[in-house]
């Protein structure tokens, strides 16, 4: 029997990964084209049903040993020699190690298949495209693909299997719903019903004809035909055209649609289009589009990192742009024809072999620096120094994993949004303490846990990022719920004390000296909403004091500057805000007088003012003064001897 190729699945495959291309170097002319991943995930659905549907009547270890050895050699080569590839591109020509601290820990997670593995709520893949300083993006599709692939056996024998299939596909649509929007795009469970429209319309499709038969095609694309002239599905085929149609002006529309209506939609369809398709459907079966989806697997993992590279060195340059999009078609093309085709055609201990020895390397390349200090205690090196390269990484990594870096593992208890309690304390303690403020009350959360906790029976964090809890900034994320949220929390717990741990955004806006401060409107509100509050302090609220903050866009220069040699004072004036500071700073004055013995200053200025030259420094070439960081802090926590308090700098 002649082996034939399904030109036409082909042919999705090439719409889908056009789609995926347009989405990311063109989003503002595809808005849509994210859904071309959705038509991959029924591809493989359709794909791997037909797999495990040929070797059925085989034992279950021999179905599973076949399919997961052709699933893995079809995907671990290639994926981790790009992987490797890309790292290496990383360091050399991507020079900036703030760059290179979010894709070392990215490409670990890429590794091992769990990119989609979301570390909070405020992770949203569409700016992570935005931003694109991530290499490893687009790979959780293929985390996803692979984690599916773990469960997919079992879910195919299922007892009562059509059923189970459609009880599976219902759970998981109901799961992608009701999760969050941002979870939902990550997460495999929330994904489950796009494969399983894929493994029904396999099953489906065996009603109407015998003509899937599995061929030793590694790719599970050659299929042997029995009556050609049965396989053609009368009743559809003279709307297959429209629903093509249909699927591509949805997917490549530019204005955006819902995603919660667009993806069930184009999945439903790619399923509609696979089942009532022929091998040489005229719209799908042309050599441009098949050719592009024989490609595919090698153009969706290339062309991203070579995206990130212009996003980062010349994004305003649109010819470079073409040049790039161009530039990933033609490697895709040579790594297809050289190596993608080369290792399909190696037996499955060769492939093992390769993916090892590829996983090593690009574990070798991650931990480079650790293995080769590792090496210099070993040779009895101790003279270990840091560079103003190590500062610039670790800084780096450290402004990459921010949201993580400052999580306080203790306070794991949600008592209200954006607000938990701390658990290992004695009820028998005598204190409740509640910190309120935005990102800079997690700044001081382990601080306040580890000097606190032989104090406290209670101690409850809520940090709301960029909002201030006596005003409404101009923040985006900032909303009256949050407030009302804050309100009602000290309301209900009536702790006693409270710190209002805030960095400064709003409180000191439109500032008038000569203004009085019962005619001053930022303050009033900031008062009343305070007032609000001490009523249920049963002690004492602290407030920490406004201090210059930075600039965002010049801190990530200071090594530059130092290295430079600049003047440590310019550098002051370069990367200080004074912003708003002095308003601040007027306004808490006033709050502590007409707040009276409950209310108390904590002022962090003295810590970062230089006397000398009469600047704001919030970087040391000496190091800092612990104990003038106690000294401030002791007068003022008196109360909870939290004598040792320092601040994080």
């Amino acid at each position: 029997m002649t082996k034939f190729k399904r030109f036409d699945l082909q042919g999705i495959r090439g719409l889908a990964i056009l789609a995926v291309l347009g989405f990311h170097f063109f989003p503002d002319i595809f808005p849509n084209g994210f859904l071309g991943v959705d038509q991959f995930f029924v591809l493989s659905g359709f794909l791997m049903c037909m797999l495990l549907t040929k070797s059925k009547n085989d034992s279950k270890f021999q179905v599973l040993f076949i399919f997961y050895s052709r699933r893995f050699r079809r995907i671990l080569p290639l994926y981790q020699l790009v992987i490797f590839i890309s790292l290496i591109f990383l360091y050399f020509y991507f020079p900036d190690k703030t760059i290179q601290g979010i894709n070392e820990s990215s490409a670990q997670n890429a590794i091992i298949f769990i990119s989609n593995q979301m570390k909070s709520d405020e992770e949203n893949y569409f700016e992570k495209l935005a931003n694109s300083v991530d290499l490893f993006t687009h790979t959780w599709s293929l985390s996803v693909e692979i984690q599916f692939y773990l469960i997919a056996p079992f879910l195919f024998f299922m007892p009562f299997r059509n059923v189970s299939f459609y009880a599976i596909l219902l759970s998981s649509l109901w799961y992608f719903f009701t999760l969050p929007k941002n979870f939902a795009f990550f997460n495999v469970f929330a994904r489950i019903w796009q494969f399983m429209i894929g493994m029904i319309t396999y099953n489906l499709s065996q009603k109407y004809s015998n003509k899937y038969q599995l061929s030793n095609s590694e790719d599970c694309e050659k299929q042997e035909p029995e009556k050609e002239k049965n396989y053609q599905i009368e009743k559809w085929s003279w709307i297959l055209p429209s629903i093509i149609l249909f699927n591509i002006i949805v997917i490549f529309f530019p204005i955006p649609f819902t995603a919660q209506i667009s993806r069930p939609l184009i999945t439903l369809l790619t399923g509609i289009v696979i089942l009532s398709s022929t091998r040489d459907q005229y719209l799908l079966s042309n050599k441009t589009l098949v050719y592009t989806g024989d490609i595919s697997y090698s153009l969706y993992l290339i062309h991203w990192p070579i995206y990130s590279y212009w996003k980062l060195y010349g994004e305003q340059n649109e010819l470079l742009l073409i040049c790039c999009l161009v530039a990933s078609i033609l490697i895709s093309i040579l790594v297809y024809n050289i190596f993608e085709k080369w290792y399909i055609k190696l037996d499955n201990s060769r492939v093992l072999l390769l993916s090892i020895l590829l996983i090593v390397a690009n574990l070798l390349v991650l931990n480079r620096e650790s293995i080769s200090d590792h090496l210099k205690f070993t040779q009895g090196d101790d003279k270990f120094s840091i560079s103003l390269d190590d500062v610039e990484k670790q800084n780096g990594e450290w402004d990459t994993n921010d949201i993580k870096n400052l999580a306080v593992k203790t306070c794991s208890q949600a008592v209200a949004k954006k607000y938990c309690n701390n658990t290992g304390l004695d009820p028998q303690n005598p204190y409740k303490i509640l910190l309120i403020g935005n990102s800079w009350t997690k700044n001081h959360g382990n601080l306040f846990y580890q000097e606190c906790k032989n104090k406290m029976n209670t101690m409850v964090i809520g940090s709301n990022t960029a909002c201030e809890p006596f005003r409404l900034s101009r923040e985006w994320k900032c909303k009256q719920e949050d407030i009302d949220i804050t309100e009602q929390q000290v309301q209900k717990m009536k702790p006693d004390y409270l710190f209002h741990l805030t960095r400064h955004i709003s409180y000191g806006e439109n500032f008038n000296e000569s203004l009085s401060f019962e005619n001053d409107e930022v303050y009033q509100k900031m008062w009343n909403q305070a007032k609000k509050l001490l009523k249920f302090v049963k002690k004492k609220m602290y407030l920490l004091n406004a201090i210059p903050t930075v600039k965002n866009n010049e801190i990530v220069k200071l090594v530059q500057y130092i290295r430079n040699n600049t003047d440590r004072v310019e550098i002051d004036k370069k990367i200080i805000d004074l912003t708003n500071y002095s308003g601040a700073r007027a306004r808490y004055s006033q709050l502590l007088k007409d707040c009276g013995e409950k209310c108390e200053l904590i002022d962090y200025h003295d810590l970062f003012y230089q006397k000398d030259s009469k600047t704001f420094r919030h970087f040391y070439q000496q190091p800092v003064n612990i104990d003038q960081q106690l000294s401030i802090l002791r007068h003022s926590l008196e109360s909870l001897t939290l004598a040792g308090l320092i601040t994080f700098c």
